[in-house]
């Protein structure tokens, strides 16, 4: 006789249904598969347990890396402001002294001239002198000339700038000019107010120019005194202005020259005596004092 369905549905339990999911959800690996690895069940809140200990503990490593380096940063800060201020400090200083080797040096050459033009020979050598100093460039030149300016060709879009080398000026473009100006008949040449001797040096370091060691910004003045009317006939014909003409053509470089009627180009370094000798040698064919003899 079957058993009443009605009677044992009745006996069964309400939530039968969700044994099974719960089953699945505590026993997620099955228990002969465990038991064939040697590994003990593990309920999914034992395996929460590691993970939540390993995000807290990560959480806590990426709090205290932020609070050390906020830390620290204050005192990057003030370090990197003591050094800017030290710097500015010793260039402060140089400066002063500059000005003060300057103003002795003029001191010292005007009682130099003072004491030499007593005679006509004392007045040929300090003429002879100046030309000396105006050559080696010692001395702050004032006087009629030509001004040339070199400039980088002009931003043509965001993000762009002057990227290439093709609108830079180079070093090679100031030697050129420079070499021309001389050519031309300049007496005294000073780039961005930093004067060039016969032992000055143009060159390149990355994307800077140096001129004598020093840094210069575009745009580049260059100034060279002389006879205006004449340096400017000679240097527009020169193959030098010709290249920088052709350069504006095809890369956007921005190069213009003009007659100034003063210019003021500063004194350079003094140059370091390497070798002297006197002017006049010493005679090796001294007379020999008269002896006399016993006789």
């Amino acid at each position: 006789m079957r058993p009443d369905s009605s009677a044992s549905a009745e006996v069964r339990r309400a939530d039968a249904s969700m044994s099974l999911l719960v089953d699945l959800w505590t026993n997620a690996l099955d228990p002969g598969y465990a038991a064939s690895r040697g590994e003990p069940r593990r309920s999914s809140a034992r395996r929460a347990v590691p993970l939540a200990v390993g995000l807290v503990a990560a959480s806590f490593l990426v709090v205290i890396a932020a609070v050390q380096a906020h830390a620290r940063a204050p005192a990057a800060a003030r370090a990197h402001d003591r050094l800017v201020a030290q710097v500015q400090q010793e260039s402060k200083a140089v400066a002063d002294l500059s000005a003060q080797v300057d103003r002795l040096r003029a001191a010292t050459g005007a009682l130099r001239d003072s004491s030499l033009q007593g005679s006509a020979a004392g007045a040929a050598l300090s003429t002879q002198l100046a030309q000396s100093e105006l050559a080696a460039g010692t001395v702050a030149v004032t006087g009629p000339g030509l001004r040339v300016t070199l400039n980088d060709a002009p931003t043509t879009g965001a993000g762009q700038g002057n990227q290439g080398q093709g609108n830079r000026v180079e070093d090679r473009d100031l030697q050129s000019v420079v070499n021309a100006l001389w050519a031309a008949g300049a007496e005294a040449i000073a780039i961005n107010d930093q004067r060039l001797t016969g032992q000055s040096s143009i060159r390149a370091a990355g994307d800077a120019i140096l001129v004598d060691f020093q840094p210069l910004r575009p745009p580049y003045v260059v100034q060279a005194i002389g006879d205006p009317v004449g340096m400017e006939t000679t240097f527009a014909q020169s193959a030098a202005a010709a290249r920088m003409r052709s350069y504006v053509q095809l890369y956007g470089l921005r190069f213009a020259y003009a007659r100034a009627s003063s210019l003021d180009v500063p004194a350079g370094v003094e140059e370091q005596l390497h070798d002297a000798r006197p002017v006049h040698e010493p005679s090796s064919d001294r007379p020999t004092p008269n002896k006399k003899g016993s006789g």
